[in-house]
């Protein structure tokens, strides 16, 4: 068993129609993996249907996909583990959005690995998969 956190690019792919990702979850749930929606992702997708007023997609993130993830708040820890992910960053030369640093913290601590097509998460130590563009036959 695996345990997903998925990134806000998928979500957004969620919501596009027969989309090979949709595809994926489903296969990938079917085989008792476990997807979780992390608090910083939730907070990037509501922010961005709210400032593109897609009300919705606000009502189908809010009623059909947050029911179906593991809801996975930050903790503490969570935060001082992404500080020291970004300050292990800087001095490499690599700027990292705060948020994929909470995402990989949350990551971390879960065992998890992050579903996204955000190559940053590569300068970090968590597992990333990419599921765009695959089809349902392809490996990871």
């Amino acid at each position: 068993m695996t345990l997903y956190i998925l990134d806000t690019n998928v979500i957004a792919d969620l919501f596009r129609p027969d989309t090979t990702m949709q595809q994926r979850i489903k296969e990938a749930r079917a085989g008792g993996n476990i997807f979780c929606i992390a608090q910083p992702v939730y907070y990037e997708t509501l922010r961005g249907l709210l400032r593109k007023k897609a009300e919705r997609k606000l009502s189908i993130f809010k009623r059909q996909l947050i029911p179906l993830f593991e809801w996975t708040p930050v903790i503490d820890a969570d935060w001082e583990l992404a500080a020291q992910y970004w300050a292990e960053a800087i001095s490499k030369g690599k700027q990292l959005s705060d948020m994929d640093l909470l995402i990989a913290a949350i990551a971390s601590r879960l065992d998890a690995t992050i579903v996204s097509a955000d190559e940053d998460f590569d300068a970090l130590p968590v597992r990333r998969e990419n599921w765009r563009g695959l089809t349902t036959n392809d490996s990871d």
